[in-house]
């Protein structure tokens, strides 16, 4: 590992974001630690939610600010019990997917993106204040894509493009799909260029019996979440992060953002884990 034959005065850290939808909510808890620990990423890597949630906080926001936004999309009310969402509240999470006519998906993502452009401070890449590097795939030639200039959002808008559910992205003459297909994890984009790296994978755990058997939607995008485990797995074997962070997140769909309060309560652990693997890095 590079800090191993080099200590620089100022380390230089990178920070990768997975992919993982809605489980996605909970690298806001490692943005938080690094913001109360006064560390501001070096470069930043991201693929779908990942990227949705790196680009937020390149462009200039706080962790706690990101989690602001969760929370004002999704405000309790008084007649909310046991934590469980009333229809109201599903429907407002609804209200950002935009059904697609195109057979490709099932929804257009363009409503996200709005959502998102109302918040991220920059469109461009450039002007980002903090160096990022988004992930696709081409549907074409099967490579993985990786954008770090020109515009931000149609970025983000393909790395978010999961098979079946978002429409594939057209730029540059390319047909592009979620990240998640070739790098759901992207650490590598950053260790050549920064001292040490922090992975945060979000991929999630199932009931897997026969009394949860899955119906033919949660089949489907269960088969490429096992695809991502998989793809991270062999990668971590031969070429680890410096800090991986995995928190143990179970029974959150895909799209079930409206399990936010569960996400942050299952991932609140690795706050604590990130800081005690940062302050052994850091003493040395």
């Amino acid at each position: 590992m590079k800090w191993l034959r080099k200590k620089p005065k100022v380390l230089k850290i990178g920070l990768a974001l997975g992919g993982g939808g809605a489980r996605g909510l909970a690298h806001i808890q490692v943005l938080e630690t690094l913001d109360e620990l006064g560390i501001k990423p070096y470069r930043m890597a991201g693929t779908s939610i990942g990227a949705v949630v790196g680009s937020l906080y390149a462009s200039g926001l706080s962790g706690k600010e990101i989690r602001n936004l969760v929370h004002q999309w999704q405000t309790p009310r008084p007649e909310k019990r046991n934590g469980i969402l009333d229809r109201r509240d599903l429907r407002r999470w609804a209200a950002l997917l935009d059904p697609s006519f195109d057979r490709s998906g099932l929804f257009k993502g363009e409503k996200i993106i709005r959502f998102l452009s109302d918040f991220v401070k920059c469109t461009t890449f450039e002007a980002l204040e903090i160096p990022l590097y988004v992930v696709a795939a081409d549907y074409g030639d099967a490579a993985e894509v990786v954008f770090k200039s020109g515009d931000l959002l149609s970025a983000v808008r393909a790395s978010m493009a999961i098979p079946g559910v978002f429409t594939p992205v057209e730029r540059d003459g390319h047909l592009l799909l979620d990240g998640g297909v070739v790098n759901p994890l992207p650490y590598n984009l950053l260790q050549d260029e920064c001292d040490l790296v922090i992975a945060s994978d979000v991929g999630g755990t199932r009931n897997a019996d026969e009394k949860h058997r899955p119906a033919f939607f949660d089949t489907v995008i269960g088969s490429f979440e096992i695809m991502e485990t998989a793809l991270i797995r062999n990668r971590l074997k031969s070429n680890p992060p410096d800090i991986y962070l995995k928190p143990d997140i179970r029974n959150v769909g895909l799209l079930e953002f409206n399990k936010a309060e569960q996400i942050f309560y299952q991932s609140e652990t690795i706050k604590d884990e990130l800081r005690n693997r940062l302050n052994f890095f850091l003493r040395i």
